[in-house]
């Protein structure tokens, strides 16, 4: 089982928006997965579950009777959402919590004890904490291994980032739990100078230590958190569906390294945003040349090879805002994309791929 937290201790950067969405990404990707909302506002509880059965337990039950032999476990707890997504809800009651268990031996570790009750019932265990360092963010980090870090490109959130980095090297040295943690760019337009200096810092000074995908403006995700659904199973059609896609393709394809997960080859996806350009990307292990034209580079097939990495052909391009489009050409034959359902028919026949692209760096 693979345990991620969801952490920044600076408020209305994302990490419940990243929360519900990932988990639903990889809930579709046959990863059994479970959200625990840590957070006492409770907001990933709203947005994947708003409806709880009236008196059902929460989080603050298992809190409450941890350390006094109760024996309510997460599993009791949880909800389902989806097919293999389901909910360890929260309520405003589990702000109580540090007060409730002041002074009480190992209560850092009740989330810990709580992670193992469930064996092997879960791939996935995505933590989404509350703003600010305490009990409950604590219990979090020594429960899990990974730590995804959103930050918004802002003044404010590179210095709220340092001030978790501080953290996570006290929890290091007092505890021995080191956490091995990604930044993810959220909130992303690139029209600011500001704002895409802000990346080039964090891409800078964080090397290794930051997700490709970065996380565009998307009143979708809104939108699909007010019903209670992840964007995977309410708009296909959006920025958000595509970066929280682009984004659970990056966490499973680390699943061979933290050996925590059943591990899959890495696999080709729909052209997505990262801080380097627009990756196109195709799968064709029996190719030996692989070439993408478009009318971004004249549909001329010179100086247009993609790069192989096992099965997977890549190339990266800067470009614009604006509408493309492009074709694969796989030794000598033209195909569109197989894993881009837009796509517009040609007059020579075949159909060509079609990229619409918003708010893109400049």
């Amino acid at each position: 089982m693979r345990a991620i937290a969801v952490v920044n201790q600076k408020g209305g950067c994302g990490k419940t928006t990243t929360a519900i969405n990932l988990a639903g990404f990889l809930a579709r990707d046959a990863r059994r997965t479970l959200v625990v909302d840590m957070d006492p506002q409770a907001h990933s509880t709203l947005g994947l579950h708003p409806h709880p059965p009236a008196d059902s337990p929460t989080l603050f039950d298992v809190f409450a009777r941890a350390l006094d032999g109760g024996c309510l476990s997460l599993g009791e707890i949880a909800l389902p959402v989806q097919d293999g997504l389901a909910l360890a809800p929260s309520d405003v009651r589990l702000s109580a919590a540090q007060e409730a268990l002041a002074g009480r031996e190992g209560r850092e570790h009740i989330l810990s004890r709580q992670l193992r009750t469930l064996g092997s019932a879960y791939d996935y265990v995505i933590v989404d904490c509350p703003p600010g360092i305490g009990l409950l963010t604590f219990n979090a980090l020594l429960a899990c291994d990974e730590a995804i870090v959103p930050v918004e490109p802002s003044f404010f959130a590179l210095d709220g980032l340092g001030k978790l980095l501080e953290t996570f090297d006290v929890l290091a040295r007092r505890t021995g739990h080191a956490i091995a943690w990604r930044a993810l760019v959220t909130m992303y337009s690139g029209r600011t100078a500001f704002g895409r200096a802000v990346v080039e810092e964090l891409r800078t000074h964080l090397a290794g230590r930051y997700y490709e995908t970065m996380i565009r403006h998307s009143m979708k995700l809104a939108e699909a958190a007010s019903h209670g659904r992840p964007i995977v199973s309410y708009d296909t059609r959006c920025a958000g569906f595509e970066d929280y896609r682009a984004l659970a393709q990056e966490v499973l394809a680390m699943e061979a390294a933290t050996g925590a997960a059943p591990s899959r080859p890495a696999t080709a996806s729909r052209p997505r945003l990262t801080i380097d350009g627009v990756v196109f990307s195709l799968q064709a292990p029996e190719a030996h040349r692989v070439q993408l034209v478009g009318d971004f580079n004249g549909w001329t097939a010179d100086d247009t090879d993609m790069e192989p990495a096992g099965p997977i052909w890549t190339r990266v391009l800067k470009l614009q805002p604006g509408r493309y489009r492009y074709r694969y050409i796989v030794d000598g034959q033209w195909q569109c994309d197989p894993l881009n359902e837009l796509c517009e028919p040609t007059p020579f026949g075949g159909d060509n791929s079609v990229l619409e692209l918003a708010d893109m760096p400049r």
